[in-house]
């Protein structure tokens, strides 16, 4: 049998002997195929966050939308109930208010 050199490796328990070359070019075959499956892994975690954050941004500006029609809303009834005329129109229907009695006026000086 032959013994190993400085040249040769032995791997899978003595029973084959593999250049030493060789297995530089197998630990670097191994290393570029590990790096590109983990590559390909991050690659594919990168598109599903994007997608993700795309769908999240799209119920985002529906929400900045509502919002602005609310608000919208909000001020025209601001507005509704600062006019004179409106608050005596809601006053007299709504509440049932009328315009003071003498006995009920009170003088501010």
């Amino acid at each position: 049998m032959m013994q190993p050199g400085p040249e040769m490796e032995s791997r899978g328990g003595g029973r084959r002997w593999i250049p030493r070359p060789l297995t530089g070019w197998i630990l670097a075959t191994a290393f570029l195929g590990v790096s590109f499956v983990g590559g390909s892994i991050f690659y594919v975690w990168l598109t599903m966050q994007q997608v993700q954050n795309g769908y999240r941004l799209a119920r985002l500006y529906e929400q900045h939308e509502a919002l602005l029609a609310l608000e919208r809303k909000l001020r025209l009834e601001w507005c509704r109930f600062q006019d004179p005329n409106q608050l005596e129109e809601l006053g007299r229907s709504r509440f049932g208010l009328g315009p003071p009695r003498q006995d009920q006026k009170i003088l501010v000086r």
